[in-house]
């Protein structure tokens, strides 16, 4: 193609023959792809100027030293014989080398990909103060399952059975000594726990709830007592007096059983008591063990966390790749994926409630996420980063047919792109609380019934979908001087804002889920891993057409929407196949858009297919090197 060279030199711009670069024959530039993304432009990497070139870069050099400046651009021409702007780049004057005919120099590559290229592993620190939304999320907390183990307090004897003495009251009862040896609760849930002792009152409660709570009980136990007590009784009752469960001691010292499992609805305000009752002044109590244990549920205070958009983070980072500097912008597409939609981004110290909270994260750790969780990628055009569903990358109208104007022709399957083993969803996170065993979203894994290759395709999200991380940081809110291994976590919920109060409020409609504890209060079960895999379907369908349940790092038995995890996938197409065909053509017209297919006939085949890579040597006809992804293989 005809060109034209301008060379500028301190903001002085100077049309040069391309006599004065030696290396004209040698300037190259491709589009190409990094895996199904968007293509991204590369240039030559070193100039070689002489003549009058040489003379404006040497004198640069000489009176500037490090401080020089200047750069070339390169012009095609365009059908009206006008010529537009085909790159540009700086010169970078920390590579110059000159022998007294010849001045070479590197170019320097600024444009967005590289930029990003070179800083994309970079991990930031922002402050949420200064990115958080203007609303906040309204976090209205998981319902949880709260939990006691109590034991006798009583006086362990030589024989190992544990004396009660119980001394009578007016009414003839005493609460049995009991501690808690273990217990989970969450703060603010208006449920309280605590050591009972001995006393004459019904005050004294195991359990104690300010609202309508359901308790599950369970006590396993026996006891006798000395035979000088007419009898000696057991009685559980709520502090309203209402009796639950009684066991009768009835008369001469045998022992009596106490296992018992029931389910108790207490009212506001209420609570459970354990006592020994008896009809003489007093009674002893032998017990060979005693144990209660209860569950009911518990949940905390609503709470107000601050939320950030997912634009406003890749933007952020964007803007921190650039060395601080706007002029690189970022955009989300809309209206593909209500999970994109309805979705921002929490961090682990700001559902803590920690003051002046940072968001830790990369580039790559949010592509990486935008990938995995909804199949959406980047595409670079000009200063700008968008983010575009991977389907939409791969348009079915066809762009170029070059029929059989090729030669070099080969095509060869894509081992790399063939995998045995899908791997989707979230690292494992390790709990304290047994609640944790009922989360799902952590990592499960499929087969896919190909076994050419070892390959593990992988959609891990780095960032946290799980609700019960949530939960648990929340219940450490306010343990700001206590550090926590979560604290550096990114988190993001599925929520919608209310017009009303202007906060973020969770959706919990449209996923049904089954197989949890608490299947009303569960969030974020959009984000489950089938979920996942239906964002980036058209990938996994390259290489497999169903998908057949392993192993889960979590709890497996969840079912979304009557889809069960253990179900198979099943892919009807995919967006490509494994397969790659390259050749040369001689027709320098290079397709103006990157997203529809090229069609080539060889051998009475037709093949369709995607730019993978297209390169071609800019003035120099040595044709135009193709590399498609192919898309399909049909007779002619």
């Amino acid at each position: 193609m005809l060109c034209k060279y301008v060379l500028t030199v301190d903001s002085i711009s100077y049309d040069i023959p391309k006599s004065c670069i030696q290396n004209w024959d040698e300037i190259k530039f491709s589009r190409k792809r990094s895996g199904l993304e968007g293509i991204t432009r590369t240039f030559t990497s070193k100039f070689q100027f002489v003549g009058e070139a040489y003379d404006l870069i040497l004198e640069e050099y000489l009176s500037k030293y490090l401080a020089s400046n200047a750069s070339i651009s390169v012009y095609t021409i365009t059908d009206s014989h006008t010529y537009d702007e085909f790159f540009s780049c700086r010169l970078d004057f920390g590579s110059l080398t000159y022998d007294g005919n010849t001045v070479s120099i590197n170019s320097i590559d600024d444009s967005v990909a590289n930029i990003i290229k070179a800083n994309k592993g970079t991990q930031y620190e922002y402050s949420v103060d200064e990115i958080k939304d203007e609303a906040r999320l309204y976090y209205d907390r998981l319902s949880y399952v709260g939990s006691a183990t109590y034991y006798c307090g009583g006086r362990t004897l030589e024989s190992g059975s544990i004396l009660v003495d119980a001394v009578s009251g007016s009414d003839h009862y005493m609460t049995i000594p009991m501690y808690i040896g273990s217990s989970e609760i969450v703060p603010g849930s208006g449920i309280e726990v605590k050591d009972v002792g001995a006393s004459g009152n019904l005050e004294s409660c195991l359990i104690y709830t300010e609202k309508a709570t359901s308790v599950k009980i369970s006590i396993k136990g026996s006891y006798s007592w000395d035979g000088a007590s007419l009898s000696a009784d057991m009685q559980l009752k709520t502090k309203s007096g209402t009796l639950l469960k009684e066991w009768k001691g009835g008369w001469g010292g045998e022992s009596i059983s106490v296992n018992w499992d029931g389910e108790v609805t207490l009212s506001a305000n209420d609570g459970i008591v354990l006592l020994a009752a008896y009809n003489t002044k007093f009674a002893l109590y032998y017990f060979s063990s005693l144990k209660i244990t209860m569950e009911f549920p518990s949940i905390g205070l609503p709470i107000d966390i601050d939320a950030i958009k997912p634009v406003t983070i890749l933007k952020r980072l964007l803007k921190s790749m650039n060395g601080g500097n706007d002029g690189i912008d970022g955009e989300i597409s809309s209206g593909i994926d209500e999970r994109l939609d309805n979705c921002v981004i929490l961090t682990a110290e700001s559902i803590r409630g920690i003051p002046k909270a940072k968001l830790y994260t990369s580039y790559t750790k949010f592509v990486n996420w935008m990938e995995a969780e909804f199949g959406f990628v980047p595409v670079i055009n000009g200063r700008v980063v968008s983010f575009r569903h991977r389907n939409n990358l791969f348009g079915e109208n066809n762009v170029k047919d070059l029929e059989g104007n090729i030669a070099d022709f080969e095509y060869k399957i894509e081992e790399s792109r063939i995998y045995s083993r899908v791997r989707v969803g979230y690292d494992k996170q390790e709990y304290e609380s047994m609640n944790g065993r009922d989360e799902f979203r952590f990592t499960t894994e499929y087969t896919t019934g190909v076994d050419i290759t070892d390959n593990v395709l992988e959609f891990i999200s780095p960032y946290r979908a799980d609700a019960y991380g949530i939960e648990f940081l929340a219940q450490n809110r306010g343990k700001d001087t206590t550090d926590d291994e979560s604290d550096n976590d990114v988190f993001f919920v599925g929520a919608t804002l209310s017009p009303n109060d202007k906060k973020y409020k969770l959706i919990r409609t449209g996923w049904n889920v089954d197989g949890v504890l608490s299947p009303d209060t569960m969030f974020n079960t959009m984000y489950w891993q089938g979920a996942m895999l239906q964002a980036n379907v058209g990938y996994i369908g390259m290489f497999t057409n169903k998908l057949s349940y392993s192993s889960s790092d979590g709890n497996s038995d969840v079912v979304v929407n009557g889809i069960g995890m253990k179900d198979d996938f099943k892919i009807e197409s995919g967006i490509i196949t494994c397969g790659d065909v390259s050749f040369k053509t001689f027709d320098e017209e290079i397709p103006p858009t990157d997203d529809e297919t090229i069609k080539i006939l060889k051998d009475g085949l037709v093949y369709e297919g995607y730019i993978k890579e297209v390169s071609s040597v800019v003035e120099r006809n040595e044709g135009v090197k193709y590399d498609l992804f192919v898309r399909s293989i049909t007779k002619a």
